[in-house]
């Protein structure tokens, strides 16, 4: 095998709605903003300010998926759903960071339900063509456009960084706190780090920069529990300028179906 096909996507990841649980999938569609349905809803407080589980850890116990043109979600035994292009027709101002930008509710019944579960008042907004989310970058193509996730449209992790930091750790993690799009074979921990671009499938991705960490790997995806690992183990080796680094954040320059099995090639 050529040296350029040593890496392999292991798995992929699809988070329909902002900071809650995703979907596992055998291929995506990469689009510039990200893949498709990828963080395109999100939940947002009475100020339009987005809700995240840094604040609210209970979030992780919620998952979403996409089946039958629909949004499926779940929290424990409850289930509800909704059409994926379902929305009310009202603009709403909601803010993701300092990015401020206009979205639409989905509906109230969505909306209630999750205010009655996260014991607060808050709405489900959705991505439309009203939805307009530039994103800067400092390097060629020096712009890119962006769903609601934090900065950037993918993050790529490599097996060996998830391996090389589970073997530091007296309880290992699963890779699912990292929120990873891309998982891919690798065989040198943070290699992703040094990537520049990568062809898989018939899409093309160039590396920006490594992923900066925050308290919200803290949070086990299944439980809702928080507590200081891995970010006090990562602490110990990845950080760099008073942040942590873990996988690398990236952009697509080129559409196309990314599947499970795809050989990468390195540009």
């Amino acid at each position: 095998m050529n040296a350029e096909y040593k890496h392999t996507v292991k798995e992929l990841w699809i988070y329909p709605i902002k900071s809650i649980g995703g979907m596992r999938v055998d291929s995506a569609m990469a689009l510039p903003e990200g893949f498709r349905y990828d963080r395109r809803w999100m939940l947002i407080d009475e100020n339009g300010q987005f809700v995240t589980q840094r604040e609210h850890f209970h979030l992780s116990t919620f998952s979403s998926t996409i089946a039958d043109n629909k949004l499926i979600i779940r929290h424990k035994d409850d289930t509800i759903d909704t059409p994926l292009d379902l929305t009310t027709p009202d603009a709403l101002r909601v803010q993701v960071w300092s990015s401020k930008l206009k979205a639409q509710e989905v509906n109230s019944d969505i909306s209630n339900w999750f205010s009655d579960k996260l014991s607060m008042k808050v709405r489900l907004v959705k991505m439309t063509d009203i939805s307009k989310r530039p994103k800067r970058l400092f390097v060629p193509p020096y712009k890119t456009t962006l769903s609601f996730a934090d900065g950037y449209p993918y993050l790529i992790l490599g097996e060996e960084s998830m391996n090389q930091l589970n073997a530091k750790l007296e309880q290992p993690v699963r890779a699912d706190r990292f929120r990873a799009n891309i998982i891919v074979s690798s065989s040198i921990a943070h290699e992703e780090d040094e990537w520049k671009g990568l062809n898989a499938g018939n899409a093309q991705l160039q590396v920006i920069k490594p992923c900066a960490r925050c308290v919200m790997i803290t949070v086990n995806q299944q439980t809702g529990e928080t507590g200081k690992e891995p970010l006090k183990t990562l602490a110990g080796y990845r950080q760099k300028r008073n942040k942590i680094y873990f996988g690398a954040n990236a952009i697509c320059t080129e559409d196309g179906i990314i599947s499970v099995g795809d050989r990468l090639e390195m540009i």
